[in-house]
């Protein structure tokens, strides 16, 4: 464990991608867990006395139309795409592996039935799909977090296949095969835990994605009313661009620096995981 530390405590000195995005996700977790505490104001209380005002005491970014507190608003918007990001990130990395452990590890017929499987996903618009099942079974954050989950895996599938055919020909899973071990408990105990680390950074890259497609919905006025979210303050300001453009700007940044910070991370893993990726370069 000691040796593991070290080995990444050098890799953060070295590789400036990973360690930028760490930086970042700290202070959006505690911006996002601090909420309640650095929140200044109720984020759906309404101030009808200064209502689309710029950033004044007590109101560091201003407010909206309704007369929110913009600073408030962000601070648990932080909560919202975090929980998003990660639970639907979470949900495509457990279906793409076991998808792509099956299919790389068990071969043949179950292989091929499960790349058309995989291929017609990819050739599906995932966007307008989860746009009609939120549609069709309402905007709920529930919903949305498992139909984004349950529409993203394919490139996770794919990544564990690819694993899972390079190491079915490896030695130790072979003398597992020979002693008689069943396939599955061979998947489980061998082929994923060995193939599982492009995952982990493909799922880390993903939560960008996740945190989009939910900004989009709430945009669109697909979102869960209930919550706070980045991309329903955005919608709400765009009425006001040219006489109030904060309104709209500030979410938009956030939501910017939120997907970059989890591609500096998810980069800076591929490279600490596949260090051949630096020495191309």
């Amino acid at each position: 464990m000691k040796k593991k530390l070290s080995a990444f405590g050098k890799e953060l000195r070295r590789n400036s991608q990973l360690r930028s995005g760490l930086i970042l996700l700290a202070i959006l977790l505690i911006g996002a867990i601090g909420a309640p505490v650095f929140a200044t104001h109720d984020p759906f209380a309404l101030y009808d006395s200064i209502r689309v005002a710029p950033g004044t005491d007590g109101f560091i970014f201003g407010t909206d139309a309704l007369g929110r507190d913009i600073f408030s608003q962000i601070l648990y918007g932080a909560q919202t795409s975090l929980k998003i990001g990660v639970i639907a990130a979470s949900i495509s990395a457990v279906v793409g592996t076991l998808i792509g452990g099956i299919a790389g590890y068990f071969g043949g017929v179950v292989d091929k039935i499960i790349v058309e499987f995989i291929n017609i996903f990819v050739m599906t618009p995932s966007f307008f799909l989860i746009l009609i099942i939120v549609a069709i079974y309402g905007s709920d954050i529930r919903y949305v977090m498992i139909v984004i989950g349950l529409t993203s895996w394919p490139s996770n599938a794919r990544l564990m296949r690819a694993q899972a055919i390079s190491l079915r020909q490896r030695t130790f899973v072979k003398s597992a095969q020979a002693i008689g071990v069943s396939r599955l408990s061979i998947m489980f105990k061998h082929i994923i835990p060995n193939g599982i680390f492009p995952i982990i950074a493909n799922t880390t890259m993903q939560i960008s994605g996740a945190i989009l497609t939910e900004a989009g919905l709430s945009f669109l006025g697909l979102g869960d009313p209930n919550i706070v979210s980045w991309g329903q303050m955005i919608s709400a300001g765009k009425t006001y661009l040219t006489k109030a453009p904060w309104i709209s700007a500030i979410p938009g940044v956030f939501v910017v620096i939120t997907v970059l910070t989890f591609f500096l991370i998810g980069e800076g893993l591929n490279r600490f995981i596949s260090p051949k990726m630096e020495n191309n370069k």
